[in-house]
Parts: C-alpha cells; structure tokens; sequence
C-alpha cells in the first residue's frame, strides 16, 4: 500500500507539525488496566483491550508510544480500537513513569529500556499461551523494540525470538547520539523547544513527587536534547554520561542479530530521526526497511485511492498486523 501524501503537506516539517494540530478522533476509554512488575522493583501499567468477538487465543499486539506520550497518544487510541475491532487483544503501554503508571516507578523512561517491553511480553507470554504476539513501537519505542529483538536473538534478554511472532518499528531513532545532533540543529530548533517544553512539564511534575528528582539542580536550563539527557535521563537511569546512556542504548548495533520478523517504516523526509542510520546495514533476511517520501516524523497524513483524507500510518500497521492473522 503506498503513502500517497496530501498535495498540499508534500514537506516533512509540515507533516510532523500537523501531528500535534490536527489530533483526530479518538474512541472512548474501553480497555482493563494490568500492573507490570519490574526486575529493578518498578512497575508500569499495562491497558488491555479486549478483542471482538472475544477469543483467548486472539492475537495479542502490543503497542508503546513515543517520547512524551503515553496510552493515550491519539493514533494508539485510534490504533487500539480499530485492532480490537478485527479480533486482536490490543495491550497499550505506558513507559515507566508515564500515563497512569506516574506513581510507580521514578526513575525516567528512555530509549534503552528493552527489559521493560521484555518483561510486558513475558507477561503475555504466560497469560496467553496459546497466542502469538506481535509488537509495535513507534519513534522513541521502535527502538527501543529493535534492541529487545536483538537483546532475545543474541541471549540477552528476559525473552526469546520466538515470542515474537512479528514486529514493526515505526521512525525509531536507532543511533540516539546522531538524532540528538539533528533534532537539536537550528533548522529544527522547533522540535527541541516542543519536545523540552513537553518533558519540563513532566520534570516539574516528577520533581514534586519524588526526591530522586528533586535533588538535581534546576540550573543550567537545558536548551538541546542532549543537554535534557545529560542533566535528567542520563544520572538518573545510571549512565555515567550522555554518550555512555547513546551508545549504550542504540539498537543499530544490535539489529544485525534480529531474528524476529520486523519492518521498520522510515521516511526520507523525517527531520528528527536520521534516515542515514538505515543505509548500509548488515544483510539481515529478518528485517524490511520500508521507505516513503513526505510522510515527516510520524505524519503520514495521506490520501487513499479514491483521494479521501487518511492518517495512512495507522492503516499502514493495521494492514501489516491482520495479514495472515
């Protein structure tokens, strides 16, 4: 199914901008709340929508949102819905720290934790045993997906490939420190100032909450991402730096040994990951890049065949989730 792009949005600023103004609709609230438990003590939340019609072997896709958002980010509400409409147990995940998870766990959310998503998947695993799951993660998360994938092909994870049956990674920033250079370059000074307005409120929030967070000083005021990383994700998740918490938490490196079925959605356009990062990658039969034009960092605001309007990424993972379903 190509990505046709509105004639009027053929720019991949435009598209990305248009995702935080046009939110679309959104279904009512419908899904069973479920607590995760964590190797570090933690916990983090889990919103389990039931298929329909209901079916215990139904397939089971988990879905986990990008920087600043949680399970209410409007294309998982959208996405969730229509699943679960075509019988698929469609488990939305909070990140630690996120969402409703805000009371359980004070240490930060981050590129890295693939033990996190390692663990939601164990969880299935043993809820539904006679299910497949498939696994979705979208910007901050698809990379986070990418490394679990990889973590379970080499025997690094709490996981193995088989508990995957398959996955999709949508605009995931597979080598953090490149992202972190070209989401903070001025041409794209507009994505840092939304993402570090997003995240300070969440910081002021956190820091109310909990005396790890408050214990950091409140100056100098970040003005990059990796300024963000240095001050806030990188000590309080242990890195001892920004490069150590980049380096160690990128999947590139680990993509080569992904055993799991995957495609990853990446678009030429997308200012904020960096489309260089999947050139030259290490032959893998187990992986497909799929490629678009204009379709921004998780825009893909399109037209169908027959020229209506379309949020073409949401029908992207729904057609690749139901084939051979």
């Amino acid at each position: 199914m190509p990505y046709r792009p509105v004639p009027w949005l053929r720019s991949g600023h435009l598209q990305t901008l248009m995702v935080g103004l046009q939110c679309g609709w959104r279904p009512p609230y419908s899904a069973d709340r479920l607590l995760i438990d964590l190797p570090d003590g933690e916990q983090l939340v889990v919103h389990a929508e039931r298929p329909s019609p209901l079916d215990k072997s139904a397939p089971i896709v988990i879905l986990i949102h990008g920087l600043g958002g949680d399970h209410s980010s409007p294309y998982l509400q959208r996405l969730a819905h229509r699943l679960a409409h075509r019988g698929m147990r469609v488990w939305r995940v909070d990140l630690r720290g996120c969402g409703a998870g805000f009371d359980l766990a004070w240490r930060p959310p981050h590129a890295g934790r693939s033990d996190d998503v390692a663990a939601v998947v164990q969880l299935a695993r043993r809820r539904f045993p006679d299910s497949v799951i498939r696994l979705v993660g979208f910007s901050l998360s698809g990379n986070i997906v990418l490394k679990m994938l990889g973590e379970a092909a080499i025997g690094n994870s709490l996981v193995g490939p088989e508990d995957v049956e398959r996955a999709i990674a949508i605009a995931p920033p597979v080598e953090l420190s490149r992202c972190a250079d070209r989401i903070d370059r001025l041409d794209n000074n507009l994505y840092t100032r939304y993402y570090l307005k997003m995240l300070g409120k969440q910081v002021n929030r956190r820091r109310g909450a909990w005396e790890q967070w408050a214990k950091l000083p409140t100056k100098p005021v970040p003005r990059t991402i990796r300024q963000f990383d240095a001050l806030y994700t990188a000590p309080l998740s242990g890195f001892k730096d920004t490069e150590h918490y980049y380096a160690s938490s990128s999947a590139r490196p680990l993509m080569e040994f992904i055993k799991t079925p995957t495609t990853i959605l990446v678009d030429q356009h997308d200012p904020i990951i960096e489309p260089r990062s999947f050139r030259d990658l290490p032959e893998n039969e187990s992986l497909a890049i799929q490629w678009t034009r204009h379709g921004g960092h998780m825009g893909y605001f399109g037209r169908d065949d027959a020229g209506k309007p379309v949020r073409w990424m949401e029908l992207f993972v729904t057609h690749r989730l139901l084939r051979e379903s």
